[in-house]
């Protein structure tokens, strides 16, 4: 009897889990991304923060053989294409030196996103979701991050004391207030990216 019951939770857990998962899927015509918002990253440690609408600049969302898939327009960087693959759905992509389609080697337990102008052509070009952001250091008092390495550079937003971030690169060392660090490039839990002054990020 025990195993029976088992089996009958197991089943409803499979069904229900399926439902959900294909609901998710079926809000990403309307622009709802929720389900799958947070931070990507490929196999080449690039980071791309999916916002649950989309984010801005984002339109013709349409689904094509159980891939989704929208355009992005970045005032003065251009637009392109983010792919969306489900769970089991193979990645097609193609091999330039042979002029044909090939299948992507790529995790196919998970969903995948892909971002370009043109078709995937490998594996590192692939994102996955981050189940956790991987901050490394946290900003010691409120802190500006701007456009570039440069004090006259635009201010993007303000990080407030306690803020964790992850530290990308280091750029050019500055000297404030007779502290001497290097300027750091960092993205932030909730999408923001951009540089900011190091002397006042701690390590964690």
């Amino acid at each position: 009897m025990k195993k029976i019951g088992f089996f009958l939770f197991m089943t409803f857990l499979a069904i229900s889990l399926f439902a959900q998962n294909t609901n998710d899927y079926n809000r990403i015509l309307n622009r709802n991304l929720s389900a799958f918002a947070g931070y990507w990253v490929n196999g080449d440690g690039d980071r791309y923060y999916l916002q649950p609408d989309g984010g801005r600049g984002a339109g013709n969302f349409s689904r094509y053989e159980n891939i989704y898939r929208w355009n992005v327009w970045i005032e003065g960087e251009g637009g392109f294409a983010v792919v969306l693959f489900p769970i089991g759905v193979d990645v097609v992509g193609y091999d330039y030196s042979t002029d044909t389609q090939v299948i992507i080697k790529t995790d196919k337990t998970k969903v995948r996103l892909f971002m370009g102008q043109d078709g995937p052509s490998n594996s590192e070009s692939i994102y996955y979701k981050e189940s956790e952001f991987p901050a490394t250091h946290i900003t010691s008092e409120n802190l500006r991050l701007r456009t570039d390495q440069n004090l006259n550079s635009s201010t993007i937003t303000i990080l407030e004391k306690g803020t964790i971030v992850l530290v990308k690169e280091w750029g050019d060392y500055l000297t404030i207030d007779g502290n001497r660090a290097r300027w750091a490039y960092v993205y932030t839990a909730d999408g923001f990216e951009g540089w900011c002054y190091s002397g006042y990020l701690n390590a964690l």
